[in-house]
């Protein structure tokens, strides 16, 4: 009868005694550090002339703790034995007690990493701030202030003998030149008007519009939106604005950008109002 050829060792039997070696030199330079430590501190102390009665293990707090961790240990240690032989046969050798307690010392880091309490907790609401809206710039007024009439009376001039003029015949008076058409008092209806061109062909102009009257001056402030139209939509929104502004009885039309660009200007020669700036540069 031929011997069984031996069995190959487990990843537990190769893996062990590398951890137990490592673990062994990781305690023992703890110990060795500890020792060291030790050994400054009662140097210190000496130094400092602290009497031995209040160094010994007795007056220290956690040596009064120590039977109760010495009797808390004991209690893990037959509550890992308890778990151990709860185990199939085929798994009281491999966890042993020692072993127990490392796995359970990893899941109890491994909790506190994960956090498993924030799994419950609501998210935080973002909290959006009120939006200032843009003020409106104020449409300039002219105020007309009449002089003040003098209290005093002058006596009438005595009269002056009118010397006699010969008859001469009339000359010939200029036709009057035309005079621009009276402004909409209500200027309300006059931004009302030229706003909705805006928005009939985009609501992303934001237009900013400053009246004059008394000047017949008209300035429209464009978002970067007119940036975004096409050539065709800019030459209509600008003749639409630009005859309007006119029809209104406003002769002197400035449309310019945020940044203060004019972007239609009037035309020289026709009755069509030229798009100057289409593109940002």
């Amino acid at each position: 009868m031929t011997p069984s050829p031996p069995s190959k060792p487990t990843i537990w039997q190769t893996v062990q005694p590398i951890l137990l070696r490592e673990a062994i030199v990781f305690l023992e330079g703890i110990t060795h550090l500890l020792g060291q430590a030790t050994v400054q501190l009662k140097t210190t102390a000496s130094n400092q002339h602290i009497p031995s009665a209040q160094l010994a293990a007795e007056a220290s707090w956690l040596g009064k703790l120590a039977p109760w961790l010495q009797r808390l240990g004991m209690l893990w240690w037959q509550a890992m034995g308890w778990l151990q032989q709860r185990l199939p046969i085929g798994l009281r050798e491999r966890y042993n007690r020692t072993t127990l307690t490392a796995i359970a010392l990893g899941i109890l880091l491994l909790l506190l990493w994960l956090n498993p309490l924030s799994w419950f907790q609501a998210p935080e609401r973002p909290t959006i701030s009120p939006s200032t809206p843009r003020p409106r710039p104020e449409v300039p007024s002219t105020i007309l202030v009449q002089p003040r009439r003098s209290t005093s009376v002058e006596p009438p001039p005595a009269p002056t003998p009118v010397p006699t003029v010969a008859p001469v015949a009339p000359a010939a008076v200029a036709p009057p030149s035309p005079s621009p058409a009276p402004i909409p008092s209500d200027t309300a209806t006059v931004r009302q008007q030229l706003l909705a061109i805006c928005d009939r062909y985009s609501n992303a102009l934001d237009p900013t519009l400053t009246l004059n009257p008394s000047d017949h001056r008209l300035d429209l402030m464009l978002a970067v939106g007119w940036y975004d139209l096409s050539a065709a939509k800019q030459d209509q929104i600008a003749q639409a604005l630009w005859q309007q502004a006119h029809d209104l009885g406003y002769t002197t039309v400035v449309i310019t950008d945020t940044q203060g660009q004019p972007l239609v200007r009037e035309p020289v020669v026709g009755n069509n109002a030229i798009v100057v700036r289409r593109k940002l540069p």
